[in-house]
């Protein structure tokens, strides 16, 4: 598993990584599975991973570089003479060069060692450096090394001083622990500790994609108690172990436009867009056991993996996924009787001014929200189409589906929408619920006459009371039921199973309409 920890938006120009026993880094080859030794750092050493960039020039060597009129400014390098075989044969040439006043660092290259000196800005800047470098070391050859931007450097956590530089184009920088078994932090603070391989990954224009690689098993440990409380009865804990599972062995097997993380270099990302992932210092003793209990296990419809999907709470019927992003056979509407009503946002609402709605949906040019109606419901009782009305559209903008849910980013698609200006009207007899803007009012003086959008009224009840009710809202209540998209899993419904005695596969079954719980082989 490849698990996006720091990507895109996300990306980090540096990173501070170690381990109890220190780090081994290491040229990942994909193609040949296999890893060449780059450097290992001392038991607690903190290692600095940062994109190579300049740090320590001058402005005359900015003026240099813009005068060349260069796209890119640095970072550009001076490589000195030799390849070598290995790290340790670079050192004491190193060490050498240092004697006569040149810093140089060993550079990991898809040919082998090199020796480079120097962070220029600018090839011109590069190139004018040669003579002051030739006059220390006597006439050896200097190349100039342009800029590329995939390149990282090592810098002691500490010093700041370079400890290697990594400039194989054709391998992967990856780290992991000197001790079997045991983590690697990234970054600082406990919690930031995580089983497996970190790999480091930069493409061109982007800072630092970072990557925890690791075995599914270990993955779901760092997933199962994010996604649901640890002290959860264990029947619950496994079925929300193999719906993980699950999901995440169906996303191994996306590709193009199905996965756009494929395009950052991992499988999956570590938050809700997929599935919540926080590594080995969030992990838990029951969830894991969990984990191992149901190991290998997952969710199948007529041989193949499901999309196992689930939410926090339904609020007593799940969804047909039909009604929220397309269908599946499995995922039908089932009711969800053993959530509990005091689950959080079992019951819930939501108030929007009509002001604060209109600038939410400023990119639909609306204007100014004049009235919000659900057009149709799901069988379970969902808005699925809703019509939004502004100044700039009084014929409305549907919202359909999930959309119902997203445009307003309410907690789930099921509610019902009223407004301060709503009344209760009677017609045929029966009695509906109308905006005082679509109907035609009667005055006390038998006075016939429609009202604007700006007028209030002093209504009168049937019984008498008095209220006085803007034609326009200027608020809308949404009053719902549940938290998240509603399909598949409730994982408060499933806590509520696993509480009333059903194990975890009749928990899954119960979600997931005529699928079959089997060990993935």
């Amino acid at each position: 598993m490849k698990i996006g920890l720091y990507y895109g938006s996300k990306a980090q120009s540096q990173m501070i990584i170690s381990a109890d026993k220190g780090v081994a880094y290491s040229a990942y080859d994909a193609a040949a599975n296999t890893y060449s030794q780059v450097f290992n750092s001392s038991p607690g050493q903190s290692i600095n991973i940062r994109k190579d960039s300049y740090f320590s020039g001058s402005g005359a060597n900015l003026t240099a570089a813009a005068a060349e009129g260069s796209p890119t400014i640095g970072p550009f390098h001076l490589k000195l003479k030799n390849t070598y075989k290995t790290y340790n044969e670079t050192l004491p040439v190193i060490n050498t060069y240092k004697q006569k006043g040149i810093t140089a660092y060993p550079v990991f290259t898809d040919d082998g060692w090199n020796i480079w000196t120097g962070f220029y800005l600018g090839h011109a800047a590069a190139e004018s450096a040669i003579a002051a470098v030739k006059q220390k070391l006597g006439q050896l050859e200097c190349t100039v090394i342009d800029n590329v931007e995939t390149r990282i450097c090592g810098a002691d956590g500490n010093t700041g001083d370079i400890i290697f530089m990594y400039a194989a184009g054709q391998k992967l920088l990856r780290g992991r622990s000197l001790a079997e078994g045991e983590p690697i932090q990234i970054g600082t603070g406990k919690l930031n500790t995580y089983r497996g391989q970190v790999e480091f990954l930069r493409a061109a224009g982007s800072d630092m994609t970072i990557i925890n690689v690791l075995p599914m098993e270990e993955y779901l440990y760092g997933v199962v108690p994010n996604e649901i409380e640890s002290f959860s009865n264990v029947e619950a804990l496994k079925a929300q172990a193999v719906a993980a599972r699950t999901y995440a062995y169906l996303n191994l097997t996306k590709t193009g436009k199905s996965n756009p993380h494929l395009n950052y270099g991992f499988n999956l990302c570590n938050d809700i867009h997929c599935q919540v992932y926080k590594g080995m210092g969030s992990e838990n003793a029951f969830t894991n056991a969990a984990v191992d209990e149901t190991k290998d296990m997952v969710i199948t419809y007529e041989g193949g993996l499901i999309e196992a999907v689930y939410s926090a709470s339904s609020g007593g019927w799940t969804e047909d996924a039909s009604n929220v992003w397309g269908g599946a056979p499995y995922l039908k509407s089932v009711e969800d009787k053993y959530e509990s009503g005091k689950s959080p946002k079992y019951n819930w609402t939501l108030t929007f001014t009509a002001d604060e709605i209109s600038q939410k949906l400023k990119n639909y040019d609306i204007g100014n929200v004049t009235g919000i109606e659900v057009t149709k419901l799901s069988d379970a009782g969902r808005p699925i189409e809703i019509l939004v009305k502004g100044t700039l559209k009084p014929e409305g903008i549907k919202f359909t589906k999930d959309g119902c849910r997203t445009f307003l980013g309410l907690y789930s698609q099921w509610y019902t929408v009223t407004t301060n200006s709503d009344v209760t009207v009677l017609v045929d007899g029966k009695e509906e619920k109308k905006q005082l803007g679509e109907l035609t009012v009667v005055t006390a003086d038998g006075e016939t006459k429609s009202t604007g959008p700006d007028e209030k009224l002093t209504i009168v009840g049937a019984e008498g009371q008095t209220a006085e009710v803007g034609a326009a809202p200027t608020e809308y209540i949404f009053t719902g039921k549940g938290y998240g998209h509603a399909v598949g899993m409730s994982q408060e419904g499933a806590k509520g199973m696993a509480d009333a005695g059903f194990k975890f596969d009749e928990i899954l079954t119960h979600y997931y309409t005529g699928t079959r719980i089997e060990v993935k082989k």
